[in-house]
């Protein structure tokens, strides 16, 4: 699947929710994506609804999605979350 994600602004994004997002079991939400990191914080994650991206070491990043409509609602959220995050 083509998507329109680079490591660079997904770790900005990343930042940006546990930074100021609200803290749920774990996780932290903001504006309806969560971000979490594994327990030596090497693997990064960001999901939303049914869409996990995983940013992995040296720049890598894998995408679990169902479907092209969830990765487009992932994307169009994630594209929202920058907008928000060069607004500050």
């Amino acid at each position: 699947m083509k998507n329109n994600l680079d490591v660079k602004r997904s770790l900005l994004i990343f930042n940006q929710i546990i930074s100021h997002g609200e803290r749920d079991d774990g996780r932290s939400v903001l504006n309806g994506m969560s971000a979490w990191y594994d327990f030596d914080g090497y693997t990064c994650y960001l999901a939303f609804n049914e869409v996990t991206l995983t940013l992995l070491f040296h720049g890598k990043y894998l995408i679990d999605s169902p479907s092209a409509e969830s990765l487009a609602a992932f994307e169009k959220n994630y594209h929202n979350l920058i907008s928000a995050g060069t607004d500050e």
